[in-house]
């Protein structure tokens, strides 16, 4: 019998009895496990059934299984660890409102939801965490049929929302209309790419084509959503799109230095897919850093970015050279930004056996975690070295898939 075949038979023979949540709350099942670690590892893994966060005290080798264990929660467009307090899904509804609910470890160590699912003001394109918000944006049309920028701000406390809209007409000075990309908290500001395009309201709209695709444009704000806006002609917009996404290609090192890759998403930019950076506490480009990644990849361009540790990061690549219209993106690669190198990660499946790779990896320790789902075998958490691009296998997850992994901890009673 097959891993394939042995899970059907697990769920079938686990829809009989009361399955165990962690959410205390429910009745039934096996007694909860008892935590002895001040942290939970939070995996968010999904079959044809349904979606189901689990808790682990490791992550670099076992396995635990969706079978008789977890939370069911909606299926999640992304997820947003903050600060190792909370875990957020955000689910996207095409065009309505997005629901979010919010997921924490009680006194005991053990995964609960917050409260239950409630809904964003509207739908979103992007987001993040600044301050104490949990925000997401959209380019929207205002009352008055002028382009607009929505923020959704959650309060991770109070668990109230916000919602706030700015003009986003000729947001840039270019004449066209502002959708932003990522939202990346530096200090007491948040760093966003800024990607224009010529009609209102085109946030959903991937085929909507700015008249400057050799531009790149980064918005810095403040919490009253001041915006500063600054330009540079050396690399495309910074984002990596992917139906009405436009998924963040900001990412910051230990030291608050700003990091600015851009996919080349645009088919008739003559920039590479590459990266700039923006020093702490500075409101220009470097001028004197530019990083042509595409070159040293062999043509292929990056689609999106995490940091690891110190002057790491991790690029999720796409498989054929020059290709950006199409969702193929099972090549990972650890680059050095100070030493501009580029290393593709050994240890991991065969490209063409790779179905899936998470869009919420954990990096910690000095390394970083990412759920990959392969064919022929269940999906795994594979941790990746950056000195050394090499991955080691390591958690199994009994499931179909895995999207996410990051960590929480909690104050032990």
């Amino acid at each position: 019998m097959t891993k394939k075949n042995i899970y059907s038979a697990l769920v079938a023979a686990a829809l009989l009895p009361a399955t165990f949540s962690c959410d205390k709350e429910d009745k039934g099942g096996p007694e909860p496990p008892t935590v002895t670690q001040p942290y939970q590892y939070v995996v968010v893994a999904t079959s044809q059934d349904g979606t189901y966060i689990l808790q682990t005290d490791s992550i670099t080798s076992g396995q635990i299984s969706i079978v008789g264990n977890g939370i069911e929660t909606e299926a999640a467009t992304a997820w947003i660890f903050y600060n190792e307090k909370y875990a957020y899904d955000l689910v996207y509804k095409q065009g309505d409102p997005a629901e979010v609910a919010a997921y924490e470890l009680d006194p005991d160590g053990l995964l609960r939801r917050r409260l239950n699912t409630y809904q964003m003001p509207s739908r979103y394109t992007t987001y993040g965490y600044f301050d104490k918000y949990v925000v997401t944006a959209v380019s929207v049309t205002r009352a008055d049929n002028t382009p607009g920028l929505s923020f959704n701000l959650l309060d991770v406390e109070t668990q109230q929302i916000t919602e706030k809209v700015i003009p986003g007409g000729n947001f840039t000075g270019n004449g066209e209309t502002a959708n932003l990309s990522g939202i990346l908290e530096v200090g007491d500001k948040f760093f966003t790419g800024i990607c224009t395009t010529p009609a209102v309201n085109a946030g959903g709209s991937t085929g909507t084509a700015t008249a400057f695709p050799d531009s790149v444009w980064v918005g810095i704000f403040d919490k009253d959503l001041n915006c500063t806006i600054l330009r540079d002609n050396r690399l495309s917009y910074a984002t990596g799109r992917y139906r009405s996404g436009y998924h963040t290609n900001l990412a910051k090192d230990d030291n608050d230095n700003v990091y600015v890759f851009s996919s080349a998403y645009d088919s008739r930019t003559t920039r590479p897919s590459g990266a700039l950076r923006i020093r702490k506490g500075e409101t220009t480009f470097d001028p004197n850093y530019f990083f042509d990644i595409q070159s040293l990849a062999g043509g292929r361009h990056l689609f999106k970015v995490w940091h690891i540790t110190g002057n790491y990061f991790l690029l999720q690549m796409y498989n054929t050279p020059n290709q950006t219209s199409e969702a193929i993106w099972s090549i990972l690669a650890v680059v050095d930004v100070e030493k501009k190198t580029y290393k593709e990660v050994t240890g991991l499946p065969a490209v063409d056996k790779i179905t899936s790779i998470g869009n919420a990896p954990y990096a910690g320790d000095g390394k970083i975690a990412v759920p990959i789902v392969s064919k022929d075998e269940y999906p795994h958490i594979y941790v990746i070295d950056p000195a050394t691009a090499v991955a080691s296998k390591g958690l199994e997850i009994v499931a179909e898939g895995v999207a996410a992994v990051g960590r929480l901890t909690y104050d032990k009673q």
